[in-house]
Formats: structure tokens, sequence, C-alpha cells
């Protein structure tokens, strides 16, 4: 199955892979990762410091993503 396209530049779903969970296109990295660390308090800069390879473009998507899909991210974090 396809990845699904979002409306968001750097953000992808696909069925096929990581349990179908919004993910950095490109990437391993769940959305849901970086939002857990966004809302533990780490600051922007903290988090692009432990993920070297997504950019502040994709991480502020990926908040943007967060706030436009808040109630299934909030799931997947429980």
């Amino acid at each position: 199955m396809a990845a699904i396209k979002t409306e968001h530049l750097y953000i992808e779903k696909d069925a096929s892979k990581y349990e179908g969970k919004a993910v950095i296109i490109g990437t391993r990295i769940p959305v849901a990762s970086l939002i857990n660390h966004y809302r533990s308090g780490m600051s922007i800069e903290e988090i692009l410091e432990g993920y070297p390879s997504v950019t502040p473009a994709q991480l502020f998507d990926a908040l943007s993503y967060y706030f436009d899909h808040k109630e299934e991210i909030d799931k997947e974090l429980q």
C-alpha cells in the first residue's frame, strides 16, 4: 500500500509501515516521538540535537501536524 500524502509537506502515513503512524518522510521518526519530547519541556534546539537528521522545517511541520491532529497523536502517546 502506498504512503498517504498529508497536507503537511514533511509528514507521511503508510499503513504498511510503522503501524500506519505519522512519521517524518524519509525517516522512521514518528511525529509522536518528537511531540513527546516537546511536551516534556525540551526546547526546539534540544530536540534537534537529539535528532540530527531532522531539519528545523521538519520539526516545525511535525508540531503543526500535532496541533492539526492532536487527538490522533495524544492517543499514540497514552
